[in-house]
């Protein structure tokens, strides 16, 4: 499996945003179509991850300072668009209009402190498997590089639980499965030994996560 992704990299991550692409056209036009301020917020998740992966796939091809310019893009909207995901998990639970106006001001606070801790990171550029990308450097402040490492598992969390209240409920197992395999693949990475693929693993899980967001919009907007 290694030897596979290191070896297509590039063509497994553009099927991957090949994928994510589609998904976010089709949640727009649920979005569209019914209004839901969930579905939003899953569109605007699957736009974040596109863009990412967009960056890592052109990042061979970019001037060093685009590349640089558009990674701190990404470290940024990586800080901002991880806490929806505790949004997602509160519309889809129905939570009552009170409720999610707190929950909403938890999420506000969450995305200005990554977006706070994405502009502070520090870059290098790094060639591996067929990628040249930036990751966050020594340099970067500890408190900013643990946040949003942090953030990326604890956004996930919500989604299950929520998940699973909702198989309890009949309400299907969707969502359960947009967060365990988004969870599940983050944690493939350091479980396999293979760190420095943590990248390339996880975005197969981000795949992965939005197909699942958008078999639960469908099913929710009927």
């Amino acid at each position: 499996m290694r030897d596979f992704l290191i070896g297509n990299g590039p063509l497994v991550v553009g099927a991957l945003l090949l994928i994510e692409a589609i998904v976010l056209a089709c949640l727009w036009r649920e979005y569209k179509r019914t209004k839901k301020p969930m579905i939003l917020c899953m569109a605007l998740v699957t736009a974040g991850l596109l863009f990412d992966g967009a960056v890592i796939l052109l990042g061979r091809w970019l001037p060093d300072g685009l590349l640089k310019a558009l990674s701190m893009g990404r470290y940024l909207f990586h800080g901002v668009c991880m806490p929806l995901l505790l949004m997602i998990s509160v519309y889809a639970l129905g939570c009552k209009d009170k409720v999610v106006r707190g929950f909403w001001i938890a999420a506000a606070v969450l995305m200005a402190l990554g977006a706070v801790a994405g502009l502070m990171t520090k870059l290098n550029v790094v060639d591996f498997a067929g990628f040249v990308r930036c990751t966050g450097s020594d340099a970067t402040p500890k408190w900013a590089d643990s946040y949003l490492s942090t953030l990326s598992v604890a956004m996930v969390v919500p989604l299950i639980l929520a998940g699973i209240w909702l198989m309890i409920k009949k309400k299907g197992p969707f969502l359960f499965f947009s967060g365990l395999f988004m969870f599940a693949f983050s944690a493939l990475g350091p479980a396999t030994g293979n760190i420095d693929l943590i990248f390339l693993i996880g975005m197969i899980g981000e795949a992965l996560m939005v197909l699942f967001f958008l078999l639960h919009a469908r099913k929710s907007a009927k």
